[in-house]
């Protein structure tokens, strides 16, 4: 319960940040940036693998424990089945050292891969971060939002430690590793509807 308090105190603070204006580098129809990295289970993993394969859902998320982040993994997770029916790799991104997100504790049957990024690499690799900073409501009704999740919320020690300005980002990845969609977020809580992300899902080939 403590815990939760200090989360509570966290979020009220990073509320009062930050509406802006995202950025990546990447266009729809380019090549996505390969890349090789290691897993939050210490298997190495990279984007070349799964071209010719599958299509990739690539989350950037924020640190292990951002509460909105959770927020859309939970999501993703109850529409496991759906995203299976469309030949996606789900692969997150999270802004914590190996270590913290080796104690997340997942939901039941999570078949998503986790990729610890600390040092922020693939976050700069693919543009993603906030490059105007300005007051949004969307953070305080996503901290509304969250009190449906609190009996799924996870939290880890030292998973609230990260860029706290840090937006979270969506891309798609056809079988050709081009990026088919992309979502930026507006602000650090602006994760993209699961409903709008299956639905671009159901359009790959």
């Amino acid at each position: 319960m403590i815990e939760i308090m200090r989360l509570h105190l966290f979020m009220g603070f990073v509320a009062a940040l930050a509406l802006g204006l995202a950025a990546s580098a990447l266009e729809t129809g380019q090549h996505a940036p390969a890349f090789k990295t290691v897993d939050w289970k210490g298997n190495p993993i990279e984007l070349a693998q799964f071209q010719g394969r599958k299509n990739v859902l690539l989350v950037f998320s924020r640190y292990i424990s951002c509460a909105w982040c959770q927020m859309f993994i939970i999501d993703l997770h109850k529409n496991r089945a759906e995203i299976e029916k469309t030949n996606t790799e789900v692969l997150i991104v999270v802004n914590s050292m190996p270590e913290v997100v080796k104690e997340y504790q997942p939901p039941r049957d999570f078949a998503f891969d986790l990729l610890p990024d600390k040092d922020m690499n693939l976050y700069r690799l693919y543009g993603v971060k906030l490059e105007d900073r300005r007051m949004t409501g969307n953070v305080f009704w996503q901290t509304l939002r969250f009190v449906r999740y609190l009996g799924n919320y996870n939290y880890v020690k030292g998973g609230l430690e990260g860029d706290h300005y840090q937006p979270p980002a969506c891309f798609i990845i056809g079988l050709d590793g081009r990026v088919k969609w992309q979502h930026l977020g507006r602000d650090v809580a602006d994760n993209p509807k699961v409903d709008e992300v299956l639905g671009e899902l159901k359009k790959l080939k």
